[in-house]
């Protein structure tokens, strides 16, 4: 069985390495970097814990060290004099480390995990030639603890990959990650048991998720987000407010919008940003809104399993294309939050049915749903397992939630390579109906009336509104001829007609003036490089011009 060894060397050991399983310290407020040995404490930044992955330089790292996780380091650093050759510490049978083999020296490594090992390991992997290595080099970078190891990760990744690296560790985290990921490269024979002991040491949790993806490429995609599993905690049936008590919201502010078995409901974006899953009931059904902060995207499923049981959601802690991975409490599976599909555990291949989600104002949702409810702000989370731990307290001003990473074009995390038909984070509209799917540029919608877009031979009914925009199925409707929903064609709402789950048409073309009305669709919102990298036959609109 593998050791957790907190060793008293020169160069410092993986973070989780030296930290018991119970202590979630490293979650600090959000997507705390957790990846700076020795530095993975309670601090926050001004995104409230949304920290990039890197680098992982512990001379640099601003994060308050938590005591008891520095206490070994600090005690090695007094000890340790200063030399000039790289420090290795001894293996179990005695044998100088650098005289082993790449095999046995990544078995030292796991048996050991410090940051001397990683930087050796990952050189080696890159001197080999051999792009199987690219993923486990990948996983060292990300988790490896010093700029020695960030340094030398990049190095080997430049030469496996052939593209050049630009020196920079978040640049090439998601340059080379993406590379992978679009390569689709088999990281080969026992990389299961290297990422499951690895990732172990950031939370024993981890070890037993991972075991569970039978697909070796999958897994390489699947990266660490910064938080242990239940870092970003979950809403679980959060306090509700009538509109006239919750004078705190402001007009222009977004909410995610729904209306299920009759009720309507609004949850502030602002605090869904921060705690990204809530698992609620709504109209008498089980629901969980998952929030991805990272892709932009919030969308409501229904809890109920085929054979009728429930399940609830938690933040898993990994994530994958820079997309959210949640585990349910019940069977432990882990699901992609973009396609409501368990891909790992029992539950594997289990896809949730979904209700309609509307991002828009909350003065305009509640123009059209004054009886609606919306949420209380969430008290402070404590831990009552850790009553020495701080509650966390989260900064839910409109907008404060990961401002650094909206405001900047670069993504945190790899995902795969996308085409620049929109900018990587330019927000879409999406569609994903009978294997056929679709995004619109939500920026061109805004300036756009109702209007039909033919898909796979079924006439949608896209009507913008300030935030996003809802679809409507036009199939099936006998007072209208087919011909007259043409690709294009504007359509003339009647007024007050558009309604959460349907929409009341006067006319289309400014034609066929009847009365008819329209059952809503599932679509939702992303960024592009989201859906892109879920749904990469996607149609596009507006259209791309041909040269």
């Amino acid at each position: 069985m593998r050791k957790l060894i907190c060793a008293a060397v020169a160069a410092s050991v993986l973070v989780a390495s030296c930290t018991s399983a119970s202590d979630e310290s490293a979650e600090g407020l959000g997507r705390q970097d957790t990846s700076a040995v020795g530095s993975a404490g309670s601090a926050a930044d001004d995104d409230a814990g949304a920290a990039e992955p890197g680098p992982p330089d512990d001379e640099t790292a601003d994060a308050e060290p938590d005591p008891d996780e520095t206490a070994g380091a600090a005690s090695a650093s007094a000890t340790t004099t200063t030399t000039t050759e790289p420090f290795f510490p001894g293996t179990e049978d005695g044998r100088p480390f650098l005289e082993l083999n790449l095999l046995e020296k990544i078995d030292e490594f796991l048996e050991l995990p410090n940051t001397a090992f990683a930087a050796n390991v990952a050189g080696e992997m890159g001197l080999s030639g051999d792009q199987r290595w690219v993923a486990w080099v990948m996983d060292i970078m990300r988790t490896g603890g010093s700029r020695n190891v960030s340094d030398t990760s990049m190095g080997a990744l430049e030469r496996l990959t052939g593209i050049e690296s630009s020196g920079d560790f978040n640049t090439d985290y998601v340059r080379y990650g993406s590379w992978y990921r679009s390569h689709g490269v088999d990281p080969g024979e026992g990389y299961e048991v290297f990422k499951q002991e690895l990732y172990a040491y950031l939370d024993f949790r981890f070890g037993d998720m991972l075991a569970q993806v039978t697909d070796r490429v999958t897994l390489g995609a699947i990266q660490f987000g910064g938080v242990r599993r239940g870092g970003i905690p979950e809403l679980n049936n959060p306090e509700r407010l009538t509109p006239a008590e919750a004078d705190f919201m402001t007009d222009d502010e977004l909410v995610l919008g729904f209306v299920i078995g009759g009720e309507a409901g609004a949850y502030p974006v602002r605090f869904l940003a921060r705690h990204e899953l809530a698992n609620d009931i709504v109209g008498g059904m089980p629901v969980a809104l998952g929030y991805c902060t990272l892709c932009l995207t919030a969308l409501m499923f229904d809890r109920r399993l085929p054979d009728g049981s429930e399940i609830t959601f938690q933040t898993s802690g990994l994530l994958m294309d820079s997309n959210k991975i949640m585990i349910d409490n019940e069977t432990e599976s882990l699901w992609n939050h973009l396609s409501g599909t368990a891909f790992a555990g029992p539950l594997a291949g289990t896809k949730l049915e979904q209700y309609p989600v509307a991002t828009v104002r909350w003065a305009d949702w509640l123009a059209d749903h004054p009886d609606t409810f919306t949420l209380d702000t969430p008290p402070p989370t404590y831990f009552a397992e850790m009553p020495e731990r701080p509650p966390i307290a989260y900064d839910y001003t409109p907008d404060a939630a990961y401002r650094s990473y909206y405001s900047s074009e670069d993504l945190w995390f790899p995902t795969f390579e996308t085409p620049d038909v929109f900018e990587l984070k330019e927000e879409v509209v999406t569609i994903d109906r009978n294997g056929l799917a679709l995004a619109l540029g939500l920026a061109e919608l805004e300036d756009m009336g109702p209007f039909v877009y033919v898909l796979g031979g079924e006439p949608l009914v896209i009507v913008p509104n300030r935030g996003g925009a809802r679809v409507y199925s036009a199939a099936d409707v006998a007072e209208v001829p087919a011909a007259a929903w043409r690709h294009g064609a504007p359509v003339e709402v009647a007024p007050g007609g558009v309604l959460h789950d349907e929409l009341r048409v006067n006319g289309v073309d400014g034609r066929n003036r009847v009365d008819l009305r329209l059952p809503r669709i599932v679509s939702s919102q992303s960024f592009w490089f989201a859906w892109y990298g879920l749904h990469p036959d996607t149609e596009i609109w507006p259209p791309v011009a041909q040269n």
